[in-house]
């Protein structure tokens, strides 16, 4: 029996969308039984385990559709036509043809304009169509909608899923879930587009500043510690008094959706569950005033921070360029997602990628945002013990070989 959502579950998304961050079971070395004929206990360090798939399946060259927005990560690294040589390409080439092989199906794929995964899926579930098997989104656009207009089935309805195994993002699946209503989800088949910081070493060199990588383990990676060595390395390049896109600067940021970031950073979110199942608006708290604060301060008053508009002039995912370039050697520190690593890939600046810094040293863990899509199943879905499997085969290859090929190769 299908459930309604309620509009709590609602409530909870949309404000708990800052928050998410992947499950640290992945970066974990995990010693397991595989489930294929032979039982001998390996150990994975990305924690992989075979998916318990039923033998013999074979669905006949049945298409499967996956319908997903011309948005982010999406673009570059989920779907290869054929190898080419790239270690994540020629990865994810060969998870799909995995599936196809195990299941005996044909993999289509739509990819459609944009993100706004709402009207799409309107189009389809109310006109009674079963065009797509699997449904993935934006992070946030469209997905209270769809909730609201109940186009999304629950996934723990979907008996072919094992939402226990190492390669679900717990962290999504503890937020999302309400009331034993789970609508949408991330594996690792779902690629992590973290907010990160990008630095130069050279300047980091230059201007005999602390080691971030040595920062990051010692914990002392902070908020604080960000503006002291933003500050150092800022200068008034042509030496006119006047600082702009012409100059040098500590740290660099397109200051729309991008910088939402610093909330998450902070540990701090904006909506929590409480231990009765409700919900606890935290937003206004002192932390979160602190939190922004600081960052008013030093992105708008420090003079150590330049910061622009979101616009297609200004982002790389579209082909735009920064007004000031951190791949031009324009700045120390720059705050980007992961998915604009492949529009600096021919840069001849030396990098590293730092998570975001902690609100002070007393915090647990660095806490970087994932700005990366769910999976759902639409309510129209024909077949979605089908779905299940594939995307049980999908993540658990993904956990194998795309997730090491990612951050190994890719990021290291």
């Amino acid at each position: 029996m299908k459930r309604s959502i309620s509009l709590s579950l609602s409530i909870l998304l949309i404000l708990s969308l800052c928050s998410c961050q992947n499950d640290t079971s992945e970066n974990e070395q995990t010693t397991i039984q595989t489930t294929e004929s032979s039982s001998e206990t390996q150990t994975d360090p990305y924690g992989y385990i075979a998916p318990d798939i039923p033998a013999g399946l074979d669905y006949k060259g049945r298409d499967f559709c996956i319908a997903y927005p011309d948005w982010s990560t999406y673009r570059t690294y989920f779907f290869a036509e054929t190898e080419n040589g790239e270690v994540v390409n020629d990865a994810c080439y060969r998870r799909m043809s995995s599936v196809e092989e195990a299941l005996n199906i044909s993999f289509t794929l739509h990819s459609y304009v944009g993100a706004d995964v709402y009207s799409v899926a309107e189009k389809v579930v109310t006109a009674g169509l079963d065009d797509y098997d699997l449904y993935l989104t934006h992070n946030s656009i469209g997905l209270i909608g769809m909730l609201s207009g109940g186009f999304v089935m629950n996934w723990n309805d979907i008996s072919s899923v094992d939402l226990d195994k190492p390669y679900y993002n717990q962290t999504v699946r503890e937020n999302f879930e309400i009331d034993g209503i789970l609508p949408y989800m991330s594996s690792d088949f779902l690629l992590p587009d973290v907010n990160a910081i990008f630095f130069n070493t050279e300047m980091i060199s230059s201007y005999k500043l602390e080691n971030p990588y040595t920062l990051v383990k010692d914990g002392k990676w902070t908020f604080d510690k960000l503006a002291e060595m933003s500050q150092a390395a800022t200068a008034d390049i042509d030496g006119n008094n006047i600082f702009d896109e012409n100059d040098q600067y500590g740290f660099t940021s397109n200051h729309d959706w991008e910088l939402t970031g610093i909330i998450t950073a902070g540990d701090q979110r904006m909506v929590e569950k409480t231990t009765d199942g409700g919900l606890e608006i935290r937003y206004g708290d002192e932390r979160a005033r602190n939190i922004i604060e600081f960052f008013r301060e030093f992105l708008f008053k420090s003079g150590s921070a330049y910061t622009w508009d979101h616009s297609p002039a200004t982002d790389p995912n579209v082909g735009g360029t920064p007004p000031v370039s951190f791949a031009d050697g324009k700045s120390l520190f720059y705050q980007a997602p992961l998915s604009y690593f492949e529009f600096m890939r021919d840069s001849e600046i030396d990098y590293g990628i730092l998570p975001f810094p902690k609100y002070d040293e007393n915090q647990a863990e660095y806490l970087s945002l994932n700005w990366a899509g769910y999976m759902c199943i639409l309510q129209t879905a024909s077949d979605p013990e089908l779905t299940g499997y594939v995307v049980e085969i999908l993540s658990a290859e993904s956990c194998r070989t795309v997730i090491p090929a990612f951050y190994e190769e890719l990021l290291g």
